[in-house]
């Protein structure tokens, strides 16, 4: 299995998530400065702050792979991901009616503790 290929994906998810973010951050910065400064460039959906939101994705994917360090830390890291074991589907759904019960159980445990107290607490204020 090619591990670059997964290394490169997760630039692309980089580049997409941070250009959603600067495009954004862009839209609210081109709002302070004027209304009319953050006008649609193609249709009505893609305006200036989306362009440079794009420009700052495209850079910050095409940087971290170009950065020999980040590129070789995250192939390390893609390696020690292929050597995990995962759980099998029946360990899973195992292990999800545990923790429901468990927290059902501990919910229970709580909320009979919060109605013992809520009865001592009527009960110690009706005294006074």
């Amino acid at each position: 299995m090619n591990l670059q290929r997964f290394v490169n994906i997760g630039y692309v998810l980089v580049g997409l998530l941070s250009w959603v973010i600067s495009s954004s951050l862009f839209g609210w910065l081109m709002d302070l400065i004027s209304r009319d400064f953050d006008r649609p460039l193609i249709g009505t959906d893609f305006a200036r702050s989306d362009l440079l939101g794009l420009l700052c994705g495209l850079a910050a994917g095409i940087a971290l792979k170009m950065n020999r360090s980040v590129n070789t830390w995250a192939l390390e890291v893609a390696n020690e991901l292929k050597k995990v074991t995962w759980p099998s589907w029946d360990e899973t759904r195992v292990s999800t009616v545990v923790v429901i019960i468990t927290s059902i159980i501990v919910a229970l445990i709580l909320g009979s503790f919060d109605a013992l107290w809520a009865f001592l607490s009527s009960a110690i204020y009706s005294l006074g």
